[in-house]
């Protein structure tokens, strides 16, 4: 029997780790790829200039999730509706299951 929990237990800290890792690798793809092949290089020239930027690799541009909603795209959104009358059915509540009757709820005490 331990052994079936053990392997039960096994078997959902596998698939734990395993969604873990998925959901973290590409947080992790991205660090990793930051400190990869940094160099920086201090400027002395004293005149007004302009540095060129030179983009080596286009995944330090690309974002995952874009947090740029219009609302104007969703109707539904902007004018919310009101309900004008709200009627109260208060039948649903009452208990038609209990019937008031004679019958006793308990039989008569055997030891008496």
């Amino acid at each position: 029997m331990q052994t079936m929990d053990y392997k039960k237990q096994l078997g959902k800290n596998i698939a734990a780790l395993l969604l873990f890792v998925a959901l973290m690798l590409p947080t992790a793809v991205q660090f990793v790829h930051m400190f990869e092949g940094h160099e920086h290089i201090a400027c002395t020239e004293q005149t007004t200039h302009i540095h060129k930027s030179e983009v080596k690799c286009e995944i330090c541009h690309f974002h995952l999730a874009s947090f740029n909603y219009d609302i104007d795209q969703y109707p539904e959104l902007l004018l919310p509706s009101i309900p004008v009358k709200i009627e109260a059915n208060f039948a649903s509540l009452q208990f038609h299951s209990f019937k008031i009757t004679n019958t006793q709820l308990r039989a008569p005490p055997t030891l008496s």
